[in-house]
């Protein structure tokens, strides 16, 4: 019979992004590939992993290509002894630290299949998880935040022209319409990182047609672009600012601001944005104030989450998105930027020993907290998943 290792959490990674421990031909010695623009967060997860170990929580790394069933996955890393270990046998926990999004049909499948059963628990509000996913209901659910946005609803030239002139109309209505440039941001309704995020001349429907016709199985939203070059001043440093606040608890925890690079809208660090972390007392007023009031209708206690904001060149400030799965790697080249990523995931940490470690239970009627492996009928044979990954 095949051994299952039973773990109190199990970190549940983007198969794009990081190895399956299963995949046996391949000679990866990390989750994460040596050599590629991921490798660092073999250190972000071993540090992870290595603060449960230290607080008695037994955890692991897989990934979205290993669910075989609710909670089980058919292999798995571990990070002992400062190496990382490939484990080629089943694992399961009821509680998930998860860091996918279901932006194909194949992590759709997968993500739908691991929380199946009710007893299997993710680390953040599922409502939460889905109103932050979507930026189309994002910007609905806080139009008085948020940039007017509208979805386009097809990939093609009759939905372009109709998406700019509903975004039209709600620019006229806008109380701060004059924050608007004639440029208009296209971007993928579900993505993160910055990725598939473009800026276009309004009038250019040519080239706009062209990017979403050649990224056909993706949704987009547009939106008129904020002029933010002068909005945020940091450290007398005038440029395309972004401002994030990190949420745990329902409690603010972190603050930080990324810069982007010169020439380029983005501030995302994986688009050449520089993270600085400043202190709660260096974020503007009017910021705070709309993320406490939007912190306030979520009213989410069970959530790490972030809230992104930008200040236009007339003082104004707008929810740029929300977001359930805030980085928690940091550059490698900056000790500060280490020390406060660092932070942040013992917080985290501490609220998966409160979170996610089973009731003892006690007394002649006790039963086992974990399924069997051998018995459980949700799973999906483990010699056969290549189907699923």
């Amino acid at each position: 019979m095949t051994k299952l290792y039973n773990f109190d959490v199990l970190i549940v990674y983007s198969q794009r992004l990081a190895t399956s421990a299963y995949e046996k031909e391949n000679n990866n010695t990390t989750p994460f590939p040596k050599g590629s623009r991921n490798e660092s967060y073999n250190e972000v997860y071993s540090y992870f992993l290595d603060s449960c170990q230290k607080i008695g929580l037994k955890a692991a790394l897989t990934t979205s290509a290993d669910i075989v069933g609710p909670g089980f996955c058919r292999s798995f890393w571990e990070f002992n002894n400062d190496q990382w270990h490939k484990i080629n046998s089943p694992c399961y926990s009821s509680f998930i630290f998860d860091k996918f999004s279901p932006t194909t049909a194949t992590l759709k499948t997968n993500r739908q299949l691991l929380f199946s059963l009710s007893q299997i628990k993710p680390f953040n509000d599922p409502g939460l998880f889905n109103l932050f996913f979507d930026k189309q209901k994002t910007s609905n659910s806080f139009a008085q935040y948020a940039i007017p946005t509208v979805s386009l609803e097809s990939n093609n030239l009759l939905s372009i022209q109709t998406a700019l002139s509903a975004l039209a109309k709600l620019i006229d209505r806008h109380p701060n319409s004059q924050d608007f440039s004639s440029d208009i941001i296209v971007k993928d309704r579900y993505g993160a990182g910055g990725r598939h995020v473009y800026k276009f001349d309004s009038k250019k429907l040519p080239k706009i047609l062209s990017v979403i016709t050649k990224n056909n199985h993706r949704s987009f939203v547009i939106q008129p672009f904020v002029n933010f070059d002068h909005g945020f001043n940091h450290d007398n440093n005038s440029a395309a600012t972004d401002i994030r606040l990190v949420y745990l608890n329902g409690e603010i925890v972190q603050t930080y601001i990324r810069v982007a690079k010169s020439g380029e809208f983005r501030c995302n660090e994986h688009r050449g944005g520089t993270l600085t972390y400043i202190p709660l007392s260096a974020i503007p007023k009017i910021v705070l104030k709309m993320s406490n009031l939007i912190a306030k209708d979520l009213n989410n206690k069970r959530s790490l989450y972030a809230l992104d904001f930008v200040i236009s060149d007339n003082g104004n400030a707008y929810l740029l998105e929300g977001n359930t799965s805030p980085g928690l790697d940091w550059n490698l080249t900056l000790k500060h930027n280490e020390i406060e990523a660092k932070k942040l995931i013992r917080l985290v940490v501490q609220q998966l020993l409160i979170w996610a470690t089973p009731p003892v239970i006690t007394g002649p009627n006790s039963k086992k907290p974990y399924p069997s492996y051998s018995q459980t009928p949700f799973l999906v044979d483990t010699k056969t998943t290549e189907a699923i990954s």
